[in-house]
C-alpha cells in the first residue's frame, strides 16, 4: 500500500509491513525505539519478534505500522491478523502480536512522554478505524497496568472513537526497590522459607555433591540440553507449540548478555533448573523445572534462593519480575502484585457492533448471576465452541 494512501494528517503518515521479510530494513529503529523505552526492552526488541516468528506466526497475517512523521519512524505497533470464533460469530481480529510465552504485549513508542504516546497510538487506532475496515476486533491484550501503560493505551482507544471493553488477564508478583545485599534480601524473606532452604541444603549435602551452577554465554546448547532432561522429569506439561522456544530465547539473551540459566545438580546430575533474564536493574523469571525425584528436597526453593543472591550481589538489579500467574508461592519471594490486562476494541460494522454490544451488555449480566453463568457454559457445549474462543 503507498504511502500517500496512508497519510493520517499533513505531518504524519503509516506504513505498513506485511512481509516478514522486509522487517530487517527496521532492526535498527526497531531496537533504538525499544531501547529508549526503558520497560521490558527484553519483550519488546526485534530480536524477541524475530524468534516468535519463527515459532508462532504460522498461518497469521503481519501487520507491523509504523508511525512516521516527516518519514520519521516515532512508533510500531506490532500486530497480526487471525480469523476465530468470538461470541459465537466468526471474526477477523487485529491483534498485539504475542501469545502464552509473551509476558507482556506493547507497542515500540521510544521516550516519547505520556501525551505524545497517547497522541501516536491514538493516530494508528484511527487509522485502522478510518481506512483499514474489514476487521472486527482490535485485541490488546497482555498490557502492563505499571508506568501508566494501559492507561494511556485505553485513552488513546476512546479518543479514536472505538467502543471498547477492559477485563483482567493475569496477575505478576514483583519484587522492588531492592536495597543492600542478597543476604539482606533474605532477613525479609518469611523464615519458614528460609529453614526450609537451610534443611534442604544440609539434606542435600549429606546425599553427596551438590552444586549450584549459573551458565550466562558458554555452553548454551550443552546447558539447555540439561535444562530439558530436567524439564522432561517436571511437573510440567509438554508443549506440544515451541517446543524448543527456550532454546532460541537463551541463545539471544547470552548473545545480548542477558541470560541468566540456573542449574542445581547432585551428584553431577541436574535436578532443577530456571531461565532468567537479566536487563537493566531487573531480574525477570521466565521459567522454573525440577526433577519430580527430588521434590522431597524442595530443590526449586534451594535454586531460587541461589538465584536471588546472584542477581542481587552480582548483577545488582532492583527488580525481580516473575512475570506471568498468580501461584501462591510467589507471594514469599516477591510480596507485591500488579495485573496484566485486555482491552477489546469493536470495529463500527455489523459484527463489530453485534461483538462489542454482547461483550459490555450481555456477558456482564450473565457473569453477574451464578445460573446464568451455568446456562451460558452449558450453550456453549451444546454450540461445540471451545471455552477459549469467547
Amino acid at each position: 500500500m503507498n504511502k500517500e494512501k496512508n497519510m493520517v494528517n499533513k505531518v504524519y503518515s503509516i506504513e505498513e509491513i506485511t512481509d516478514p521479510g522486509d522487517l530487517e530494513k527496521i532492526k535498527e529503529i526497531w531496537d533504538s525505539l525499544a531501547s529508549q523505552q526503558g520497560i521490558y526492552m527484553p519483550f519488546l526488541c526485534f530480536s524477541w519478534f524475530k524468534i516468535w516468528f519463527s515459532h508462532f506466526l504460522r498461518d497469521h497475517r503481519l501487520l507491523i505500522l509504523l508511525l512516521c512523521r516527516e518519514g520519521e519512524i516515532l512508533a510500531i505497533a506490532p500486530f497480526m491478523i487471525t480469523g476465530e470464533r468470538h461470541k459465537g460469530v466468526r471474526v477477523r481480529k487485529i491483534e498485539l502480536i504475542g501469545n502464552v510465552y509473551s509476558p507482556i504485549r506493547y507497542f515500540i513508542l521510544g521516550s516519547a512522554d505520556e501525551k505524545e504516546k497517547e497522541k501516536n497510538l491514538s493516530y494508528i487506532f484511527t487509522f485502522l478505524r478510518e481506512r483499514y475496515r474489514g476487521w472486527t476486533i482490535l485485541d490488546l491484550n497482555a498490557i502492563p497496568e505499571e508506568d501508566n501503560c494501559f492507561n494511556t493505551l485505553k485513552l488513546a482507544v476512546e479518543k479514536a472513537h472505538l467502543e471498547h471493553s477492559e477485563s483482567f488477564c493475569f496477575g505478576d508478583w514483583y519484587l522492588n526497590d531492592i536495597e543492600g545485599s542478597g543476604e539482606e534480601y533474605f532477613l525479609r524473606v518469611p523464615k519458614r522459607i528460609t529453614k526450609d532452604i537451610s534443611y534442604n541444603q544440609r539434606r542435600l549435602q549429606r546425599m553427596g555433591n551438590y552444586e549450584f551452577r549459573l551458565i550466562s554465554n558458554q555452553e548454551i546448547d550443552r546447558y539447555m540440553d540439561f535444562y530439558y532432561e530436567v524439564y522432561s522429569k517436571s511437573w510440567q506439561k509438554e508443549e506440544r507449540i515451541g517446543p524448543t522456544f527456550h532454546r532460541d530465547l537463551a541463545k539471544m539473551a547470552g548473545e545480548k548478555g542477558w541470560l541468566r540459566l540456573g542449574f542445581l545438580f547432585c551428584e553431577n546430575a541436574p535436578i532443577a533448573s530456571q531461565l532468567w533474564i537479566s536487563c537493566n536493574g531487573t531480574a525477570f523469571i521466565m521459567k522454573t523445572v525440577y526433577d519430580q525425584d527430588y521434590k522431597k528436597y524442595s530443590p526449586g526453593k534451594v535454586l531460587t534462593a541461589e538465584m536471588m543472591k546472584y542477581v542481587i550481589d552480582i548483577d545488582k538489579v532492583k527488580v525481580v519480575d516473575y512475570l506471568h500467574g498468580d501461584e501462591s508461592y510467589k507471594e514469599d519471594w516477591a510480596p507485591k502484585r500488579r495485573e496484566r490486562k485486555r482491552l477489546l476494541a469493536f470495529n463500527n460494522n455489523l459484527r463489530g457492533r453485534y461483538i462489542g454490544f454482547f461483550s459490555k451488555k450481555i456477558e456482564p449480566t450473565f457473569n453477574r448471576y451464578k445460573y446464568l453463568r451455568k446456562m451460558k457454559e452449558i450453550m456453549r457445549r451444546l454450540a461445540g465452541f471451545d471455552g477459549r474462543l469467547g
